[in-house]
């Protein structure tokens, strides 16, 4: 996987939810650099970090990704309200991100993660117009950015910038915390986040966060799947029900494709919301 597949971000996308959303740090790599670089733990925070990228697949399994699709959906009372769909090449870039406004507006924003600016923005399958296309951009490239670390957080714990810390009075015999903060990187240098480990098998419990904004949350990290790739199994935690509150955060819908039909990065009719 990449050292690095996007920015930090806090991004009040889903406003019937009344959630910010949280983010993650710096520029995009390619997968190979990744594999190929090797994590040396110098820190008892980096260690427990380690561990966690392992558990949830490795360098190796993550650069081995060819495609990556998934929703992101927000659940409360029961109710399932999917935000986005997203599918993303991430060894070229390419990125689709498809979301409806009301009953009748299907937007697909068609760009590459390296130079989104370059993109552009259809409606019911037609471009917006200029004047709208590069907010538009923006508001996908956002998506992207917010969307993807709430679901690749723990395989991104070593990204440039990332500054790792142990929490002893936080930690116990069944659970180990790290905290993260941001060494001038990304849009949100300030905000914080607290991961709690299960020590057992490394995969992430729950976080916790205060952002930049002055906003906090609290999530537990559930509903774990395990998707084969060409180096092994990764896991993905497709459910993140916020602790204290009925309201869910999903990254579900969850597919690692080897291949893909090429026309999903060129063709601007919905197609990922329709499936």
């Amino acid at each position: 996987m990449p050292a690095c597949l996007v920015r930090r971000l806090s991004l009040p996308l889903v406003l019937a939810a009344g959630l910010l959303l949280a983010g993650c740090a710096a520029e995009p790599e390619s997968p190979s650099d990744a594999a190929s670089a090797g994590i040396v733990p110098a820190t008892r925070a980096d260690s427990i970090a380690l561990k966690v990228y392992e558990a949830h697949g490795g360098p190796e399994a993550w650069a081995s990704v060819p495609y990556l699709r998934f929703d992101f959906a927000f659940g409360q009372g029961g109710q399932r309200q999917r935000i986005a769909s997203h599918l993303w090449d991430r060894h070229t870039g390419a990125y689709r991100v498809e979301w409806t406004r009301g009953t009748d507006s299907t937007y697909v924003a068609l760009f590459n993660v390296n130079h989104h600016r370059d993109g552009q923005v259809y409606l019911n399958g037609e471009p917006v117009p200029a004047t709208q296309n590069a907010e538009l951009l923006e508001q996908a490239y956002r998506r992207f950015i917010n969307d993807t670390y709430w679901m690749l957080m723990p395989v991104k714990l070593f990204d440039p910038g990332v500054q790792r810390a142990y929490v002893p009075d936080s930690s116990d015999a069944d659970t180990d915390v790290i905290r993260l903060s941001f060494e001038q990187v990304g849009l949100t240098p300030g905000d914080q986040y607290w991961v709690y480990v299960d020590r057992t098998t490394g995969r992430v419990k729950e976080w916790a966060f205060v952002l930049q904004s002055g906003n906090r949350g609290r999530f537990a990290w559930t509903a774990y799947e395990e998707f084969d790739t060409p180096a092994g199994p990764i896991a993905i935690a497709t459910a993140k029900p916020a602790i204290g509150a009925d309201r869910t955060l999903y990254t579900d819908r969850v597919e690692v494709l080897t291949e893909v039909p090429a026309d999903l990065f060129t063709d601007p009719r919905p197609r990922l919301v329709t499936e």
